[in-house]
């Protein structure tokens, strides 16, 4: 039988969803991952990753897929970005090879900067935290500069019309459309390169199936 949440509970799964923090952080992360993992690695995909590329993913979550994602090409470089410290420390913990070898790296973000020099990534991309970027064209200008010329964005997220339905959604979520998201890219200066919606049949943050619209929109500079 399922159960029954409270209006408290679900405004809990929302904040942790938003910034994961602490022992039930650590859970959370371990949840996206899980849910989330068709969608990382169609998003992974959409990159087209090449030899030598500097990848920036921002908020990687407890990063368990990055491991996979450096298999993809020879002498990548990857940089993962996140707001939440418990994110942070996970990553670092389960990529410790990884970044021992110099090739992997995860820094801690407030949000609202990418504190890195204009024209630094080949590739950047980020799964599910569209939703909560505090000033969204302010961001996607960060993401812009950071890009090379010649670059590749690609931004995933789940459609409105599904996210609408989820109980948690109506706290900490700023929810797109497709075209939302197309014109908020455009708007900042990208031209879109590629759409893709399709079906992921998942389970959700609160252990349910679901079958949801995923959204992958990879934008040039």
């Amino acid at each position: 039988m399922n159960k029954e949440w409270t209006e408290e509970e679900l405004k809990e799964v929302a904040s942790q969803l938003s910034l994961p923090k602490g022992e039930a952080g650590i859970k959370t992360g371990e949840r996206m991952a899980l849910s989330n993992e068709n969608m990382i690695n169609r998003t992974i995909e959409s990159l087209q990753l090449s030899t030598g590329d500097k990848v920036l993913e921002i908020g990687p979550g407890n990063g368990s897929h990055v491991g996979q994602l450096m298999e993809k090409a020879i002498g990548l470089r990857y940089t993962g970005t996140d707001i939440s410290v418990t994110m942070v420390e996970e990553a670092g913990r389960i990529n410790a090879p990884l970044i021992s070898s110099g090739a992997v790296s995860f820094e801690l973000s407030d949000g609202e900067h990418l504190d890195f020099p204009a024209d630094t990534f080949q590739k950047i991309f980020t799964v599910n935290t569209l939703y909560f970027w505090k000033d969204p064209k302010a961001y996607a200008a960060e993401i812009y500069k950071v890009l090379k010329p010649g670059g590749r964005c690609c931004i995933a997220i789940a459609d409105k019309g599904f996210m609408e339905q989820l109980p948690f959604t109506k706290w900490e979520f700023q929810l797109y459309t497709v075209q939302q998201l197309r014109r908020l890219l455009e708007e900042t200066g990208f031209h879109i390169l590629q759409i893709i919606q399709e079906k992921d049949h998942t389970q959700s943050n609160l252990g349910i199936p679901v079958q949801r619209d995923i959204v992958i929109v990879s934008a040039g500079k």
